[in-house]
């Protein structure tokens, strides 16, 4: 079971699928509508900026893992943001100590060794913790000289 919210209320609902589960035709049809959207979601800056091509696409969905993040996916907890910051930065050191760039790297391979380096190293969480803290020590000064001065959109017809 797993507890989730509904409209405040907290509720116990079971966890239907695992792994091996033997998928109905609806349910094989709303995991490739997601596996689409979650596709279309995660390449739009690329295809904004004119630098998508087939074999990205191609690449992407070869690649992708539900419930994975990786690439241009955020993490929701700002302290594991700044760990995984942290963790690819020493990566980016030790690979240009031995002559190799980031960017020759795979997402998916960079992504997974800066997790294991998190797990060896527990200081790496934090100066993590540190650093959110000390950024969010500065965002709470009085911003309201700023904000006033802030022009707002025009309102949409």
């Amino acid at each position: 079971m797993e507890q989730i919210t509904i409209a405040g209320g907290t509720y116990n609902v079971p966890l239907r699928y695992e792994e091996g589960h033997e998928l109905t035709a609806g349910e094989a049809s709303a995991l490739n509508q997601t596996f689409h959207e979650n596709i279309r979601n995660n390449l739009a800056k690329q295809q904004k900026d004119g630098t998508l091509t087939q074999e990205v696409v191609d690449k992407y969905a070869a690649e992708y893992n539900f419930g994975v993040r990786s690439g241009g996916g955020v993490s929701r907890d700002p302290v594991m943001s700044e760990a995984m910051k942290i963790a690819k930065l020493k990566i980016g050191e030790g690979l240009k100590a031995a002559g190799r760039k980031v960017s020759d790297v795979e997402a998916s391979a960079l992504n997974a060794a800066a997790k294991v380096l998190i797990e060896r190293d527990p200081t790496i969480v934090e100066l993590a913790k540190e650093n959110v803290s000390r950024s969010r020590a500065i965002a709470t000064g009085d911003l309201s000289d700023l904000l006033a001065g802030l022009t707002l959109k025009p309102a949409e017809a």
